[in-house]
């Protein structure tokens, strides 16, 4: 033990605490509604969005699966992730933000 520490005096508590917040937690799927815009707008909108300054996180579907990943760039025919894969445009379903 070290001598050279300063005591502390800890006051008792004798009152009751409640400074707990109430927290309410939902698992409802909300659904979106669908967009009217075909998919080179979405393209278009998602290189145009002030919060596309190098890349932007988005789910695509396409017409054999579903991904997740980072896109960088786009060509005329293809949409250019960060790790390096091209995703033909013509094999997108639907693209959105996340």
């Amino acid at each position: 033990m070290n001598k050279n520490l300063p005591k502390v005096y800890a006051s008792p508590i004798n009152k009751l605490i409640n400074n707990n917040k109430d927290v309410f937690y939902s698992t409802e799927n909300i659904p979106k509604t669908p967009s009217n815009l075909n998919i080179p707008q979405k393209i278009n909108q998602i290189f145009a969005n002030p919060h596309h300054v190098y890349k932007s996180n988005v789910h695509i579907k396409t017409l054999d699966n579903d991904l997740e990943t980072t896109i960088v760039g786009k060509t005329s025919t293809n949409l250019l992730t960060l790790n390096g894969e091209k995703i033909p445009l013509n094999d997108i379903v639907d693209i959105e933000r996340i």
